[in-house]
């Protein structure tokens, strides 16, 4: 098991990734990593901390792809950049099966599309991020920024693909739900309203149309919808979840009172917090390519790195490519 890591990419990098890429490797024995970045600073890092140096290769790179880049241009721009590095021994080298990055979001669904490919039928390939839901279980949301306009044939392979990697993570017959304004079938926009009955017909488990706050709900364990809408409504999701937290924050610290209350509290706060936690540190997999490509937010810390890495391993073992090139066959 092989598996290339940017280590400039991410607003914590790159500490962060040479953190989580050596607990990726403690928890994993079987892991070996193409750490791609400053070959210097990663060999002085791993000796310090005393990483098994023999299970790592060394891909030099000295810079990384900012925000400000832009995501069409980066491998003119910077063709020696650790993401440009990685997407070309991705591309190369057959003994490669994953890669992982926190870096920009637009820079890597380029590189996959032109770097890498997309699994033969795949019309488009789509991100598929995590949230929490009140019943507990997670959902995933796809797409949420590869395709800002979609058909209808493009939400079904989406559904398509959610329903193969929930399967290969361990959910049995997944709901597939379709981001709506309304229940109801014959709700919503021209695009919902043609992909509903592609969905219907499809064979999947389809629950019909979620609405929004329907979806926090546990109501799905994956929702279907483009990549505009799904890129606003998970972000507005994050930012109230922030806002909202903030706000009870500023409540208790302007208060003494409110401050020795909360002492009482922590333990119900700790578990309050779990489920956003366990959302904050999901990756996101970018599914339809040709090789697995797994997405860690930008704010990633270690712990989300290692989890980045370890889930990257996991759908590989699953044979996650082979499941979507088989349920994207014709019928």
């Amino acid at each position: 098991m092989k598996i290339i890591v940017d280590t400039l990419g991410g607003d914590h990098a790159p500490l962060a990734v040479f953190q989580g890429a050596l607990d990726a490797m403690e928890k994993d024995k079987e892991l070996q990593l193409i750490l791609v970045g400053k070959k210097d600073e990663i060999n002085s890092y791993f000796n310090e901390h005393k990483g098994d140096l023999s299970r790592i290769e060394i891909i030099e790179a000295d810079e990384a792809v900012l925000n400000t880049d832009h995501p069409s241009t980066f491998f003119k721009e910077k063709p020696n950049c650790s993401l440009a590095r990685c997407f070309e021994a991705l591309r190369t080298r057959e003994d490669i099966d994953a890669m992982v990055s926190a870096g920009p979001t637009g820079a890597i669904l380029t590189g996959t599309v032109l770097r890498i490919g997309r699994i033969p039928g795949v019309a488009r390939p789509a991100l598929m991020a995590t949230i929490p839901t009140r019943p507990g279980p997670l959902c995933r949301v796809i797409d949420v920024g590869a395709n800002m306009d979609c058909k209808p044939e493009y939400l079904y392979q989406f559904a398509v693909m959610a329903d193969a990697y929930l399967k290969a993570i361990g959910i049995d017959n997944p709901r597939i739900g379709l981001l709506n304004v309304g229940a109801e079938e014959g709700k919503g926009d021209e695009l919902a309203k043609a992909a509903f009955p592609l969905l219907k017909e499809s064979g999947l488990n389809f629950v019909g149309n979620v609405e929004g706050d329907h979806v926090l709900r546990g109501e799905a364990d994956a929702v279907v919808c483009d990549g505009f809408s799904g890129n606003v409504w998970v972000k507005s999701l994050e930012e109230a979840c922030k806002y909202v937290s903030d706000l009870f924050k500023e409540a208790v610290a302007g208060n003494p009172l409110a401050k020795f209350g909360a002492l009482f509290q922590l333990k119900g706060l700790k578990k309050a917090k779990v489920p956003f936690e366990m959302s904050r540190k999901a990756c996101a997999p970018l599914l339809g390519a040709k090789k697995i490509i797994v997405k860690a937010h930008g704010k990633a810390e270690a712990d989300s790195i290692m989890l980045t890495i370890l889930e990257a391993a996991k759908l590989v073992r699953e044979g996650l490519i082979e499941k979507i090139a088989t349920a994207m066959q014709p019928k």
